[in-house]
C-alpha cells in the first residue's frame, strides 16, 4: 500500500490535492488569526443588517454584533437617543423602545457621579442639545446630506437682553468656563452646584416665558422652568448680565456649526482615513463599542464586543480598530464600554431585545445611537417557514409561516399552500410526515400572498433514543405549570425535537393535565401530589417524575427585633428598625426610612444581623408587608453555601397601603442552604425624595413536596464499532493505537500488537521513537509510527486520510492554535479528493472532553459539516478515555480507545458501508 504523509500547513495541502491556481492561492495565503464558529447576517429593515460573529482566537472566544446601515436609504434615519433628561440615564433597550428604534448601541461615555451627563457633544434631530467637557473633544457626526464623518461641531449661539448681545458659550454643562456664558435648558433635571466653578464673579439669571424671574450672585437650587431656562454668567458674561431684572425680556438662539443631523461625543479615534490609529491600547480586552463610517460617509457602523464572560474575552481598542476597518469603516471612534455596552434591535419577527451579554445587568446610560425605520406597507414581501428542517424516519414536523413586509414586519398571513418535493407527504395544516428514508431531504415549500418560499429538511434514521428535556423531574408550584419538550437520537447520534403530536403521554388525570404547546408539552396541576408522566415514540420510552404542591414553614425572625439591623446605601439615605405587630397582631419589625435627595439609586436595608438560614431546599420565599404606598421597589438578598448571592424582586411597586403577601422564587441552581440576608425598598427616581415605613411579618418558605425517584433511563446496547456482529470483508486491514507503554516489558505490548498485522501504529506523545526501536529490534522496523502530537501530521491509507492532532492539553487553541487554520484547509481538499473515502481525526482528547466546551462543539460542527458537503464518513479517534468507548454525535462516531497500556487494534473494511471501522484487541 501506498502511504503520504505531510506536514498539516495548507502549502502542502494545496500541493497534494492539485486545486485550481484560484484555489491554491486561497489556501496559501496567510493563515487567519482565528476561526469563525459563526456568521450570521440579518436583515432588519430596507437598508439595515444584523451581523453576529463569534470567532476563536488564540486568546480565547470573541462574540461580536455588528449594525451596518445604509444612510442614503431614504426610509432608514439614524439619530441620537436620549433619556428623558440630559442628567438623566436610562438602559438602552429603554431607551430605544420609547423612542421607537428598530436597533441602538450605548453612545458616550458619561460621569458617573455629580451631574451624570455625557461627556461630550450631543446634537439631536438638528438641535444643539449640549456641549463637549473641555477635555473631550472628539465626536462623531452625520450631516443634513446624510453623510456620516468624525467631526467636532461648534456652538454658534446668542443671548439678547434690552441691553446687548452676548456669545452663548455652552449648553447644559456642570461647569460653565470662566469668562463663559451658559445656558442650561429643562433637560437639566438636577441641581447645578458647579455652575460658576472657581470664578471670582458670577451671575444666575431664571427666565420663564421669556420673561426674568429672577436674578442671583450665586447658583440657586431653583430648577429650570419648563417653558424657561436659566443663564449662568461668570466674570466678564456675569456682568453682561448685571442689569437684568425681573421682568426683562431675554431671548436665546443658537444651533450646532456646522448644522448636522446629530452629533455625539466619543473617547479615542480608532481609524482615519483608512488607518488603524497608532499607540492604541493592545493589552486590555473589555467589552466595546464603536461607531464608524465608510469611506464615502453613506455607510454607517455600530459594533458591540461582548467582554468579562467565557462567552468572550473583550477587545483592546487596538483590535477594536482592527474590526472597525475589516468591517468596512475608514473612520471609526471608540464609544462607552465595559458594562456600559448594550446593542439591541428588532429582529424579524421578534420584540426589541439586547442581544448581547452585558458585564453586568443593563446599565443605565445618557445616550446612545439608534436607528429608525419607517412604518412599512404592511402588504407582504418576505415569507419565512418556520420549524426544526430535521425529522425522523416515520415522524412529523409541523411547519408555520412567517410574512413580512418591505420592512420586515409582520403581515398577518391569510392561506398557505404547502407542497414537499421528496419522500414523505405534507398536509395543509403544514405537518409533514417523513417516509422511512434515512439521509433524504425534502424541500418543504410554502406559497402565500403571491410569494413563495422553501425549507431544505433532512429525514434522520429512526428514533434510536428519547430523552425529555426536564433535568430532575418537573416541580410544578402554580396553576400555570411547566413545559418541556422531547429530544430524539437516531442511531448516528443526529439530534431532533419529537413533535408532541408523535408521543404517546400517560399520566393520572387526578394529579396532572399534559397537552401540547408549540414544539412540546404542558404539565398542569390539578391536584396536590406526585407521580409520573410518561411519553413513547416508536418503541422508546421515558419517565418523567413530577411533584405539585409545596409544604409552608413560618418563621419566626421577622418577630425577632434584634435580629436585624438598619443599613442603607448611600450616605444621605436614614432610618431605623423599631419592633412592631404583624397582621395577626403578632410580633413583627419595621423599617423607617428617609431617600433624602442623592445621586443613582437609594436604598434603605432591612439587614440581618447575622444571616436567617432558611430550613430544607426552599423553592419559594414570601412575607407580610404592611405597605406605606410610596412606590418604592421591593427586593431581597439570599446568599447560598457557595457563596454566591442572589437579588429577589418581592414586588415592582410598594404602592399599597395596608397588608400585602408578597412571594418571590428561589433561583434554580442555588447551592443548598440558602440564607436571607436583606430585605429592602428602592428608589430608582433621583428626583424622588420621601420618607416612608414598611412593617414586615411572617417570613415563609415553601418547599416543593419530595420529587420522586426517576425510574432508569434506557441503556442503549454497545455501538457496532465495538460489538459488530458480523466479521469484517476480505479486503479488510488493520493499525494499532497505544496511547501509553507499561513500565514493565514494554516491548511484549509492542509484540502483541504485530500479531494483527498493523499496518501502522498510533503512538501517544512522545512515544515515536522508543516504538520504533522496539519495532526494530522485533524485525518489523519498516512499519511506520505516527505520535499524536504537534506538528501535528496526516496520511492516506487505503482511501481513508487519517489528521494526527495535538490535543494533549486540553484541546487545540491550548496545545497549538495554528492546527485550525490546517485542519480547516484539509478537511476543504479532502472533500474534493476523488481518491479519499473516509477521514479519520486522532487526538490524545476527544472532543466531547475538550477543557473548552465550545472548543470540542465547533470541531463535532466542522466534522458533521465535512460529512453533509462531501458525502463521505468521518470519524473522530481519541486515545484518551478510562475505558473503549463510542458516542455517536451528529452522524460522527466519537471513539474512545481507553488508556490501559495495552495496544487497540483497529480494523478498516473497505467494502463496508456504516461499519467501516471497528475496534478490538
Amino acid at each position: 500500500m501506498k502511504r503520504k504523509a505531510w506536514l498539516l500547513i495548507p502549502v502542502l495541502v494545496a500541493a497534494l490535492a492539485a486545486p485550481s491556481p484560484a484555489s491554491a492561492a486561497r489556501i496559501d495565503n496567510p493563515p487567519p488569526d482565528y476561526v469563525t464558529a459563526r456568521h450570521e447576517v440579518t436583515p432588519l429593515a430596507q437598508g439595515l443588517t444584523l451581523t453576529n460573529f463569534q470567532r476563536l482566537y488564540p486568546y480565547g472566544w470573541v462574540n461580536g454584533w455588528l449594525l451596518t446601515a445604509d444612510l442614503s436609504q431614504p426610509t432608514l434615519t439614524s439619530d441620537v437617543i436620549t433619556a428623558p433628561g440630559l442628567t438623566e440615564r436610562e438602559p438602552v433597550l429603554d431607551m430605544a423602545a420609547r423612542e421607537g428604534a428598530v436597533a441602538a448601541i450605548n453612545g458616550d461615555f458619561f460621569a458617573l457621579g455629580g451631574s451624570g451627563i455625557a461627556l461630550g457633544t450631543v446634537v439631536k434631530r438638528g438641535q444643539y442639545l449640549q456641549s463637549p467637557q473641555p477635555s473631550w473633544p472628539n465626536g462623531a457626526v452625520v450631516g443634513t446630506d446624510r453623510i456620516g464623518r468624525l467631526a467636532t461641531v461648534a456652538l454658534d449661539g446668542t443671548v439678547t437682553t434690552p441691553y446687548g448681545s452676548h456669545r452663548l458659550t455652552v449648553v447644559n454643562t456642570p461647569v460653565v468656563p470662566e469668562g463663559g456664558l451658559g445656558i442650561f435648558t429643562p433637560l437639566w433635571t438636577k441641581d447645578r452646584p458647579w455652575a460658576m466653578g472657581d470664578a471670582q464673579e458670577g451671575r444666575e439669571v431664571v427666565v420663564q416665558a421669556g420673561r426674568v424671574v429672577s436674578v442671583s450672585g450665586r447658583v440657586t437650587n431653583v430648577p429650570v422652568p419648563a417653558d424657561g431656562f436659566i443663564l449662568v454668567g461668570t466674570n466678564e458674561a456675569a456682568r453682561f448680565l448685571d442689569p437684568l431684572k425681573p421682568g426683562d425680556p431675554v431671548t436665546v438662539s443658537y444651533r450646532p456649526s456646522p448644522a448636522v443631523a446629530w452629533a455625539i461625543g466619543g473617547q479615542n479615534y480608532l481609524v482615519r482615513d483608512g488607518a488603524v490609529v497608532s499607540g492604541l491600547d493592545n493589552a486590555s480586552r473589555r467589552p466595546r463599542s464603536a461607531v464608524g463610517f465608510s469611506a464615502d460617509g453613506r455607510r454607517m457602523y455600530l459594533l458591540v464586543i461582548e467582554g468579562d464572560s467565557s462567552r468572550s474575552v473583550g477587545a483592546t481598542l487596538a483590535e477594536m480598530a482592527a474590526f472597525m476597518k475589516s468591517f468596512g469603516a475608514a473612520n471609526a471612534l471608540e464609544l462607552d464600554g465595559g458594562g456600559s455596552s448594550t446593542i439591541v434591535a428588532r429582529r424579524p419577527g421578534e420584540p426589541l431585545t439586547v442581544l448581547n451579554l452585558p458585564a453586568s445587568a443593563q446599565r443605565p446610560v445618557p445616550n446612545g445611537i439608534g436607528l429608525f425605520a419607517q412604518p412599512g406597507s404592511g402588504r407582504a414581501q418576505h415569507l419565512r417557514i418556520d420549524g426544526e428542517a430535521r425529522v425522523f424516519s416515520g415522524l412529523s414536523r409541523t411547519f408555520t409561516v412567517t410574512a413580512f413586509d418591505e420592512q420586515y414586519e409582520p403581515v398577518a398571513v391569510q392561506q398557505v399552500q404547502w407542497g414537499a418535493k421528496g419522500p414523505g407527504v405534507i398536509g395543509s395544516d403544514g405537518r409533514y410526515t417523513a417516509a422511512d428514508a434515512p439521509g433524504s431531504r425534502v424541500t418543504i415549500t410554502a406559497a402565500a400572498h403571491g410569494l413563495t418560499t422553501e425549507l431544505q429538511v433532512r429525514i434522520l434514521g429512526r428514533v434510536a433514543r428519547i430523552e425529555p428535556q426536564a433535568s430532575g423531574g418537573l416541580t410544578l408550584l402554580d396553576a400555570a405549570g411547566s413545559t418541556f419538550t422531547v429530544v430524539g437520537y437516531d442511531a448516528d447520534g443526529y439530534r431532533a425535537l419529537i413533535d408532541p403530536r408523535d408521543l404517546t403521554v400517560e399520566y393520572d388525570p387526578s394529579l396532572v393535565r399534559v397537552e401540547p404547546e408549540g414544539d412540546g408539552l404542558r404539565a398542569v396541576p390539578v391536584a396536590t401530589g406526585s407521580g409520573y408522566i410518561t411519553v413513547s415514540v416508536q418503541g422508546h420510552r421515558a419517565v418523567i417524575p413530577f411533584v405539585s404542591g409545596t409544604r409552608s414553614t413560618l418563621l419566626a425572625s421577622l418577630g425577632q427585633t434584634a435580629l436585624w439591623m438598619f443599613e442603607r446605601h448611600p450616605e444621605q439615605v436614614t432610618g431605623w428598625v423599631a419592633p412592631s405587630q404583624g397582621p395577626g397582631g403578632d410580633r413583627a419589625t419595621a423599617l423607617y426610612y428617609t431617600f433624602a435627595p442623592a445621586e443613582g439609586n437609594r436604598a434603605a436595608y432591612l439587614q440581618a444581623v447575622a444571616p436567617i438560614v432558611l430550613p430544607g431546599r426552599p423553592d419559594r420565599i414570601g412575607l407580610w408587608v404592611q405597605g406605606d404606598g410610596q412606590g418604592a421597589w421591593l427586593r431581597a438578598t439570599l446568599q447560598d453555601a457557595a457563596g454566591n448571592s442572589y437579588t429577589l424582586d418581592l414586588a415592582p411597586r410598594v404602592d399599597w397601603t395596608g397588608w400585602r403577601y408578597v412571594e418571590a422564587a428561589v433561583p434554580g441552581g442555588v447551592t443548598y442552604p440558602v440564607s436571607l440576608h436583606r430585605i429592602y425598598p428602592v428608589e430608582t427616581d433621583a428626583q424622588r425624595s420621601y420618607s416612608g415605613m414598611l412593617v414586615f411579618a411572617d417570613l415563609t418558605v415553601k418547599t416543593a413536596l419530595p420529587m420522586p425517584d426517576a425510574p432508569a433511563a434506557e441503556v442503549p446496547g454497545p455501538d457496532a464499532i465495538l460489538n459488530p456482529g458480523v466479521p469484517a470483508g476480505p479486503e479488510s486491514w488493520s493499525f494499532a493505537v497505544l496511547a501509553a507503554l507499561p513500565d514493565v516489558a514494554p516491548e511484549e505490548s509492542v509484540k502483541a500488537a504485530l500479531e494483527a498485522d498493523p499496518r501502522f501504529f498510533l503512538v501517544g506523545p512522545g512515544l515515536r521513537s522508543q516504538v520504533r526501536e522496539i519495532l526494530a529490534r522485533l524485525g518489523a522496523a519498516a512499519v511506520p509510527v505516527y505520535e499524536m502530537a504537534p506538528p501535528a501530521r496526516y496520511f492516506d491509507a487505503g482511501g481513508v486520510r487519517f489528521i494526527l492532532l495535538g490535543t494533549e492539553q486540553g484541546g487545540l487553541r491550548a496545545t497549538a492554535f495554528h492546527q485550525w487554520e490546517g485542519l480547516d484547509a484539509l478537511l476543504e481538499v479532502t472533500s474534493r479528493a476523488g481518491s479519499i473515502r473516509r477521514v479519520v481525526v486522532v487526538g490524545g482528547q476527544s472532543p466531547l472532553r475538550f477543557r473548552d466546551a465550545r472548543e470540542g462543539q465547533l470541531l463535532q460542527e466542522r466534522l458533521t459539516a465535512f460529512e453533509d458537503r462531501s458525502g463521505k464518513a468521518a470519524a473522530y479517534l481519541g486515545a484518551g478515555g478510562a475505558a473503549p468507548g463510542v458516542t455517536r454525535v451528529e452522524g460522527v462516531p466519537y471513539i474512545d480507545a481507553g488508556t490501559p497500556r495495552v495496544p487497540v487494534i483497529f480494523t478498516v473494511d473497505p467494502t463496508a458501508d456504516s461499519l467501516w471501522l471497528r475496534m478490538g484487541r
